[in-house]
C-alpha cells in the first residue's frame, strides 16, 4: 500500500519560526558576549612561570574555534530559514513535482530483494532512473541530467 505524502505548509512555517527563534537567541545573546562582552577578552592567567604563555595561546585557539563554529551555525540557520521560506512560497508546485517524481510501486511479496541499486539511462540519455529493491518493494526515481550534475557538484550545461 502506498503512503500518501502531503505538503504541510503550517509545519514548514512552524519550523521556520523555530529557526528564527534560534537565530534571535544566537545573534542577540550568544554572539554579543563573545564579540564584545566578557568573553571577548582573555582572562588573567596568573603569575606562575609559563602560565600566561601556555594558557593565552590555548585560550586564543579556543576563542577562534568557538567564534568560527558560531558563525558556521549562524550561516547554516540562515540558509535553512531561507530554504524553508522558498519552499513555503512554492509549496503547491513542490508537492505536485514530488508526486510526479516519486511514485511508489508495490511488487508482490514473493520478489527477492535486490542486493544493490541499478541505474538505467533512457534512450536519449536525458533522464536516469534509479531503482532500489528491498523487502519486495521497488521505488523508481527520475532525475534529470541537470539535477544529477548539480548533485555531483558539477554545474549544469547551459
Amino acid at each position: 500500500m502506498a503512503q500518501e505524502r502531503v505538503f504541510d505548509a503550517e509545519a514548514v512555517e512552524e519550523y521556520r519560526q523555530f529557526l528564527l527563534g534560534l537565530l534571535d537567541q544566537l545573534e542577540g545573546q550568544v554572539i554579543p558576549v563573545l564579540a564584545t562582552g566578557t568573553l571577548s577578552r582573555a582572562p588573567a592567567f596568573g603569575t606562575a612561570p609559563g602560565a600566561a604563555d601556555n594558557a593565552a595561546g590555548q585560550y586564543a585557539e579556543f576563542h577562534a574555534a568557538t567564534w568560527r563554529n558560531l558563525q558556521y551555525l549562524r550561516g547554516a540557520l540562515h540558509g535553512m530559514e531561507a530554504s524553508l521560506a522558498a519552499v513555503a512560497g512554492t509549496g503547491a508546485v513542490a508537492e505536485d513535482d514530488a508526486a510526479a517524481a516519486f511514485t511508489v510501486i508495490e511488487s508482490d511479496q514473493a520478489a527477492e530483494p535486490a542486493a544493490e541499486s541499478t541505474v538505467l539511462a533512457s534512450g536519449d540519455g536525458s533522464d536516469f532512473a534509479t531503482t532500489a529493491a528491498a523487502d519486495g518493494f521497488s521505488t523508481p526515481i527520475e532525475v534529470s541530467d541537470s539535477q544529477l550534475a548539480t548533485a555531483e557538484g558539477v554545474p549544469p550545461d547551459s
